[in-house]
């Protein structure tokens, strides 16, 4: 029996049984981008797989985040694909300094997710395709949703990056300093990005200040593993990160009505790093009838690691909203 994330047997049953599946049963691949960015990216396939899903990380994530996630996926029949956006996880970093969250463009991510796409659906061929993304893998997937031909049946957005929460701060204010500071740095070290204004490198943050999840086991897990495998750490995001994001989310809001097939966007009622009022706005451009918002009371940022109290629910839906297509 699967222990709860309350239990004592819980770590003990990760170490012994989900970790090990992941080391032993996922494999590891390359793939070199346009601009010989070298992005990694990972895949499980069972004997006689139900489904592909393809799953979208958030920032900051490694793959090895969703060992758990992948682990449940599995036992219900599917093959995961998960992918190491370029910049973060095993991917080739975007700066010399390997802690900053930076990227060129915003778009990079969409067509290397697009290229990943295509070579997961080439190792699992004639396989119902899923979606999965989370936060700003969800304004990547969104907007691969809407630009590119894919055969994604069904997709689930997990706290979605559809705009920054940005509290005390108007967002007009935001996307100024982000430009600015973007231009400056241009300007006075084109080959350095600067950290976005009070970032800094990858720390640590202690449970009780963190504001992704409620779970002290899985944010103890999360943060053992960043601390064993160091090359996975990133710091704060850089000011034309920051800016790019920005963009990004206007443009995956107005592209909306070209994504034609059903979303499930899942909201974590508690959630204080993206905003809320976006997912609600996109909710009513998405044009296929089955879409819907399911909010889950209560829960932080990341649903997937928050406690069961709000992950299962979290889980369940994603499973069920599977099964429909």
């Amino acid at each position: 029996m699967y222990p709860g994330d309350d239990d004592a047997q819980w770590r003990q049953f990760h170490e012994t049984t989900v970790a090990p599946f992941w080391h032993e049963q996922v494999e590891s691949r390359q793939m070199q981008c346009e601009d010989d960015i070298c992005v990694q990216w990972y895949l499980y396939t069972p004997a006689k797989a139900r489904g592909l899903i393809l799953i979208s990380p958030g920032r900051l994530e490694a793959a090895l985040k969703y060992q758990e996630l992948l682990w449940q996926l599995a036992q219900q029949g599917y093959a995961v694909a998960i992918i190491d956006h370029r910049g973060q996880g095993r991917s080739d970093r975007l700066s010399t300094h390997s802690h900053h969250g930076h990227v060129h463009h915003f778009d990079d991510f969409v067509k290397d997710f697009a290229q990943f796409a295509k070579a997961a659906a080439e190792a699992c061929p004639g396989l119902p395709q899923y979606l999965l993304a989370h936060s700003m893998g969800g304004a990547i997937g969104a907007l691969y949703l809407a630009r590119y031909p894919h055969n994604i049946q069904r997709a689930v957005l997990s706290a979605p990056m559809f705009g920054i929460y940005t509290p005390g701060r108007p967002h007009w204010l935001v996307s100024l300093i982000a430009r600015t500071g973007t231009m400056l740095n241009r300007l006075l070290q084109p080959s350095r990005p600067w950290y976005f204004w009070s970032m800094s490198d990858y720390r640590e943050v202690p449970f009780a200040e963190n504001q992704l999840t409620q779970s002290p086991s899985r944010y103890q897990l999360f943060r053992d593993q960043y601390a064993k495998y160091p090359e996975l750490q990133l710091g704060g995001p850089t000011y034309n990160w920051v800016n790019q994001a920005l963009n990004a989310t206007r443009r995956a809001l107005r592209e909306a009505p070209k994504i034609t097939i059903p979303v499930l966007l899942l909201q974590g009622g508690a959630d204080t790093v993206v905003s809320q009022a976006a997912q609600h706005t996109i909710m009513k451009r998405l044009p296929h009838p089955e879409s819907r918002l399911l909010r889950i009371e209560g829960a932080r940022h990341e649903l997937f690691i928050e406690t069961d109290r709000y992950r299962q629910p979290a889980l369940q839906a994603l499973l069920e909203w599977f099964q429909k297509g």
